[in-house]
């Protein structure tokens, strides 16, 4: 049987669960924040978080370029990816 998705769906789609990955993550990072009264410990889920939205900045920008790119192909996947990267 012939497959269904070619390379560039597989790869959008795995970009799809990172960026809702990093949403997730960010969330929880937010709520330990929120407990936390370690100072070293608070720093370093700070730069986790700050380096998961640069990620998810990254995501963003690349899909954004991409769509301009790509015109209809893809379209829909490609907002999709946008509207994930878009989400706080």
């Amino acid at each position: 049987m012939a497959a269904l998705s070619s390379t560039s769906d597989s790869l959008i789609g795995s970009l799809c669960r990172e960026a809702e990955w990093i949403r997730c993550r960010c969330d929880q990072l937010s709520a330990l924040l929120l407990g936390c009264r370690d100072a070293a410990l608070s720093r370093r889920l700070k730069l986790e978080r700050r380096t998961l939205r640069d990620r998810r900045h990254e995501l963003l920008w690349l899909a954004q370029r991409w769509r301009l790119r790509k015109k209809d192909q893809d379209a829909l996947t490609l907002d999709f990816l946008i509207e994930l990267c878009r989400r706080d």
